[in-house]
């Protein structure tokens, strides 16, 4: 990261700067917009952890734009009177920057917070960001129609789609060097579930479900870093008794994931909630198709062999989607799901964010 402050005057820098603000950095998504606004003629993109009114205070005549990520990891702590200072010092560096004249833009990757502390304090930084907020970015058309239902915001709300993750993690090997390494053989139909194991993302729904499959080429690959302990106990408890279900429960390194990508038949996103997937894109990025529920998101993201959808509300629904993924022609899915990915380039999106930020911007003159 580096301040504003510090670099030189560029001529070429006078129509817009931009700021990314987010915590999160084990997801690239904010990192792989940034590099795709800085590379526009024009335009210069930074980046930033925390909004406070310092900071904004310090970069006020820099700055044309300030896009924030995930409201609620901003004011995330354990003590309830330290999120609630750090809710105050959110909302007070947002009041300045409007005052300053800066364009605040905020892109909703979450409307409800997943089995989070401080539920009220949450909802209410939804209410205020939504309500400072000078456009707002969705995902899909869903997301906005949610938007205006729960917290009445229709202005200045715009689609911009998730972008792909092809490139942004290191890949080595083949698919089959790939199974090698994590015990894999050719004839196996490999369901993965990979990603931060919490409770709403189902994943002893899914165990359940693939426990009623049967035969021994079935594996079910489940690579994450729990919650906490205890729920990690209620995994490997539900897993407990089949060898089938192969449970890596930690931290998976950046440099391992293409493995699990690249060995698995398809990627299952048994969500109870959802707004916005990256698991879905990331998926997509390699070449594999999804499971999911008919839920949020997912209906617009698998269509031809992009997938399997099930009726959430179906006892059996689950079990009869990982059938039918087992049965997805391997090359039509890799095919799709690809073409797919690579139509969500950064590049364009990007532009669509700047053709977004300024019609913002001349909305306040």
């Amino acid at each position: 990261m580096t301040a504003w402050a510090d670099r030189s005057p560029n001529p070429a820098d006078k129509d817009l700067r931009v700021a990314l603000v987010s915590t999160v950095a084990m997801n690239p998504y904010v990192e792989l917009l940034r590099r795709a606004l800085d590379a526009v003629p024009g335009v210069r993109a930074e980046s930033t952890r925390d909004l406070t009114p310092g900071w904004v205070w310090r970069h006020r005549r820099h700055l044309g734009v300030i896009h924030l990520h995930w409201v609620e990891l901003q004011i995330a702590s354990p003590s309830r009177g330290r999120a609630l200072k750090k809710f105050v010092r959110l909302v007070a560096a947002v009041a300045l920057a409007r005052l300053e004249g800066i364009t605040f833009v905020y892109t909703v990757h979450n409307l409800a917070h997943h089995e989070g502390r401080n539920a009220r304090l949450n909802r209410w930084a939804n209410r205020c960001v939504f309500a400072l907020a000078d456009a707002v970015h969705v995902h899909d058309e869903g997301v906005a129609v949610q938007l205006a239902a729960l917290y009445g915001r229709k202005r200045g709300v715009y689609v911009v789609p998730h972008g792909n993750y092809i490139g942004a993690y290191p890949v080595s090997g083949t698919r089959e060097e790939a199974r090698q390494r994590l015990g894999l053989s050719p004839q196996h139909k490999v369901f993965l579930f990979l990603g931060q194991i919490r409770p709403y993302k189902g994943v002893e729904e899914l165990i359940a479900a693939f426990r009623q499959l049967e035969g021994e080429d079935y594996i079910l690959l489940v690579a994450g870093n729990p919650q906490d302990a205890d729920y990690a106990a209620r995994v490997e408890a539900a897993a407990r008794g089949d060898s089938r279900i192969r449970l890596r429960l930690g931290y998976v390194p950046e440099g391992e994931l293409h493995r699990y990508l690249l060995a698995a038949d398809a990627d299952v996103l048994p969500y109870r909630e959802v707004t916005t997937s990256g698991a879905a894109l990331l998926a997509f990025s390699f070449g594999l198709p999804i499971v999911a529920p008919r839920i949020g998101c997912f209906p617009s993201l698998v269509e031809g062999h992009r997938g399997v959808l099930y009726e959430p509300d179906d006892p059996r629904g689950l079990v009869d989607a990982l059938r039918r993924a087992a049965a997805l022609d391997r090359d039509a899915a890799r095919r799709d799901t690809l073409a797919y990915a690579e139509s969500l380039g950064w590049d364009r999106l990007a532009r669509q964010h700047l053709d977004a930020y300024r019609k913002a911007r001349r909305s306040r003159r």
